[in-house]
C-alpha cells in the first residue's frame, strides 16, 4: 500500500481553536486560544482523546475544556512526585553501587572488564561515563581528580555521582558477579532481575517526566519482571497487575523508596494525589481498589 504525502496546512491559533470546537470542545474560542498559547495543539490531544465518544476526534457531549486541563494537571503533578521518587531511588542506587563495588574491588575496581557479562556492554558504557567526564561544566570533584591524578577514570564513588540513572541501571545490569547484584538489590527488598528490569523502565518513566511527557496511562513495551513471591506490601498492589501500566513500576518505586528512604514525604504526597483522582483515572493505570487503606501507602504504620 502505498504512502500519501502529508498535505494537511499549518493553522493559526484562531482555527485550531475554533476545529476543536467543531468536534465538541466546550469553551469559548478566546479560551481554547489562551490555552493553545501555552502548549501545543498535539500536546493538549494528547489529554482530549480520553474524552472522545464512539467516533474518534469527536468529544463526548459536554466535555469541557476545564474538565481536560483537570487532567492535564493531575498528569504534571504525577510528574513531579515521580521526579521526587527518582530522587530517592537514584540517590541509594550510587551509594549502593558505590558501597557494595567499592568494598569488594576497591576504589578503580569497577572498571575491570572481567566482572561484567557483556563486555561489548560494558565497554559502550565506560564510553558513557568518559563522555560525563568530558561534557561541559563538571563537577568540581571531577576537575580537581583530573587536575591531581593521571587515571582517566576516577575511583567508584565519584563515578557513580556522574552517572544518570539510566548509566547506573545498565551498570548494575552487567554485574556478573551474584553476590554483587543480590547484596545491592537486598538492601531495597526485591529480587535481583526484579531490580534490574524495573530500573530500565523506571529511567523511561522517570526521563518522560524530566521532559514533561504525558505518563498517566501510558503503557509501555518494557515490562518489569514479574515478582514469583510477593512481599506481603506488594500483595495489595500488584497482584494480577498489568506490568505494561503505570501502576506497577510506581508501586515498586513507592516500596523501594519506603524501605531506602523511609522518612521521604513523597509517598504520602503520592498517595493523596491519587486519592484525589476520578475514579476512572485510576482504573486506567491499572490502580487497584483498596488504594486508599494500602498498607503499602503508610509508611510510618506498623506492618
Amino acid at each position: 500500500m502505498s504512502k500519501a504525502p502529508y498535505t494537511k496546512p499549518s493553522l493559526s491559533l484562531r482555527d485550531q481553536a475554533l476545529r476543536l470546537r467543531s468536534r465538541g470542545l466546550d469553551a469559548p474560542a478566546e479560551k481554547i486560544e489562551l490555552t493553545l498559547r501555552r502548549m501545543s495543539y498535539y500536546r493538549l490531544a494528547g489529554y482530549l482523546w480520553w474524552f472522545y465518544g464512539e467516533e474518534w476526534e469527536v468529544l463526548e457531549p459536554g466535555a469541557t475544556l476545564d474538565e481536560v486541563l483537570r487532567l492535564y494537571d493531575f498528569d504534571a503533578q504525577l510528574r513531579s512526585q515521580i521526579m521526587r521518587l527518582s530522587h530517592s531511588i537514584e540517590a541509594w542506587l550510587r551509594a549502593a553501587m558505590t558501597n557494595h563495588l567499592g568494598q569488594a574491588h576497591g576504589p578503580m575496581g569497577y572498571l575491570d572488564e572481567t566482572l561484567y557479562s557483556s563486555a561489548p556492554a560494558f565497554r559502550r558504557d565506560r564510553r558513557k561515563l568518559e563522555e560525563c567526564m568530558t561534557g561541559g561544566a563538571p563537577e568540581q570533584f571531577i576537575e580537581e581528580f583530573r587536575n591531581k591524578y593521571q587515571d582517566p577514570l576516577p575511583p567508584i564513588w565519584m563515578a557513580a555521582e556522574i552517572m544518570s540513572l539510566g548509566l547506573l541501571s545498565k551498570w548494575y545490569d552487567n554485574l556478573r558477579e551474584d553476590s554483587l547484584r543480590k547484596g545491592i538489590a537486598r538492601e531495597c527488598g526485591l529480587p535481583p532481575e526484579v531490580l534490574s528490569r524495573f530500573l530500565r523502565v523506571f529511567t523511561v518513566l522517570r526521563n518522560r517526566s524530566a521532559h514533561h511527557a504525558r505518563v498517566w496511562n501510558r503503557r509501555t513495551s518494557l515490562r518489569v519482571a514479574t515478582i514469583r513471591r510477593l512481599p506481603g506490601l506488594l500483595e495489595p498492589s500488584l497482584a494480577g497487575a498489568d506490568t505494561k501500566r503505570i501502576n506497577y513500576p510506581l508501586s515498586l518505586a513507592v516500596f523501594i523508596v519506603r524501605t531506602v528512604d523511609p522518612s521521604a514525604s513523597v509517598i504520602r504526597d503520592l498517595h493523596r494525589l491519587l486519592l484525589g483522582a476520578d475514579e476512572s483515572w485510576l482504573t486506567e493505570m491499572d490502580i487497584p481498589e483498596g488504594m486508599a487503606e494500602d498498607p503499602l501507602w503508610f509508611p510510618d504504620r506498623a506492618v
